[in-house]
């Protein structure tokens, strides 16, 4: 959901790609439905990692919240897989339609209990497209999120990619525009006219799936205690000037602050609303092989871009990322770089966040690739919770108020 979206529209894009693995009829129709040929067709990945790390979260003593507790360990193994199936028809006017389903093995069971290798899905919705462009209607990402332009990358390597995987506690405030939580939503995609197209959606809360309440608690979707009325916009232009491909783009979201607590009482001093918006610019060609680009983003929110509200009286979010990929043959070498500030309430120094990663693929056979990259983050003045007016409680690392990571990985990725 959240790579940010940049790992799962990948994912989509490389198994729409592909040869289909698996195609046949749909099943006999209900009696007095539509009756209609449907394909289904088959995608997805597997991929295995290996990592090394070395977290000031994972230290003994204070950060590990007690003294006389070990270390973490710093290498592990991870695997991740999904499953897309695509259902796709054709009306007799024209109209094609479908459905797309991301089964996704997900950590949804006990840590302590089961595989720890439980499916679920990720996006799911259904669609009609024609001339006129897109409708989308199901838990999918936000229009913003399918159209922005943000900085090149080589797979698994970004500010917010696979390397963050192995880290227990996940720092992130430098992510791409939020996707919405895959909540379920209504989204408008346009058809390209003279290079440019766009997106629009909405939400009414950040909410998915077939339940109307949002855990096993009594708290109902509706009961307005997170995020709701999201609305995002994004305008992109795709051509070539020159011999110079160019991508550019602008993005926003705005969505409604929680207005009552989970207990049912209205929230006396309110949130502000969320605004988040970006603004991306990639060039490819300026030498053979070589994509430079970045994007800058902005607003009234905490977290990732757009993720949740800030509260009254703390300052705005500021983002800037820059990236640049070089593809030789079967090879793509890549680097990538972000920083963040986000305001601490108060008097407290603004919370600042930095990233650099450099990173390669390389494509072994069609469908099989390996990649490996290395990865620094600084996250200097984490707050333990939710900033307010007054100042926020910070987090310790040691003798200060800095958490300083590094992430190696390598891995193999299959994809059909």
């Amino acid at each position: 959901m959240r790579k940010i979206l940049l790992g799962t529209t990948a994912v989509v894009g490389l198994a729409l790609a592909a040869p289909a693995a698996f195609a046949q009829s749909a099943a006999p129709a209900v009696a007095g439905a539509a009756t209609s040929a449907l394909n289904v067709r088959l995608g997805g990945f597997f991929e295995m990692t290996y990592g090394v790390v070395s977290d000031e979260a994972d230290k003994s003593g204070v950060n590990r919240r007690g003294a006389g507790l070990q270390s973490r360990n710093t290498t592990d193994f991870r695997t991740e897989a999904e499953i897309a199936l695509y259902v796709d028809g054709t009306a007799a006017n024209g109209l094609q339609y479908g459905a797309f389903f991301e089964f996704q093995m997900d950590n949804a069971l006990s840590a302590t209990t089961g595989s720890n290798t439980g499916v679920d899905f990720d996006e799911i919705y259904g669609y009609a497209k024609g001339a006129w462009g897109e409708l989308r209607f199901g838990n999918e990402d936000s229009a913003a999120s399918l159209l922005q332009v943000t900085r090149p990358v080589v797979w698994g390597m970004g500010v917010s990619d696979q390397w963050d995987e192995f880290l227990v506690s996940d720092p992130h405030i430098i992510a791409g525009l939020g996707d919405g939580g895959d909540a379920t939503k209504i989204i408008y995609l346009s058809p390209q006219f003279n290079g440019f197209d766009f997106g629009l959606s909405y939400a009414a809360n950040r909410f998915e799936g077939e339940r109307q309440d949002s855990s096993t608690a009594s708290v109902n979707q509706r009961d307005n205690t997170g995020l709701t009325n999201e609305i995002t916009a994004a305008l992109r232009y795709r051509g070539t000037v020159g011999g110079v491909g160019i991508q550019a783009g602008l993005a926003a979201m705005f969505a409604d602050s929680a207005k009552q607590s989970t207990g049912g009482v209205a929230i006396a001093t309110r949130d502000q609303n969320v605004t988040a918006y970006s603004a991306g610019l990639v060039l490819a060609g300026l030498l053979p092989g070589l994509s430079i680009g970045g994007d800058y983003t902005w607003g009234k929110y905490r977290g990732t871009p757009g993720g949740s509200s800030v509260a009254a009286g703390v300052d705005g979010s500021t983002q800037l990322t820059l990236g640049a990929t070089y593809t030789a043959g079967n090879l793509t070498l890549g680097v990538n770089y972000g920083s963040a500030v986000q305001s601490n309430g108060g008097t407290v120094d603004d919370r600042t966040q930095t990233f650099y990663g450099v990173g390669m693929a390389y494509v072994v056979a069609p469908g099989m690739s390996l990649y490996a990259n290395y990865n620094v983050i600084t996250d200097e003045n984490n707050p333990t919770a939710q900033p307010t007016s007054s100042g926020a409680t910070r987090t310790s690392y040691g003798n200060d108020y800095v958490r300083d990571i590094t992430v190696a990985i390598a891995g193999v990725r299959v994809a059909f």
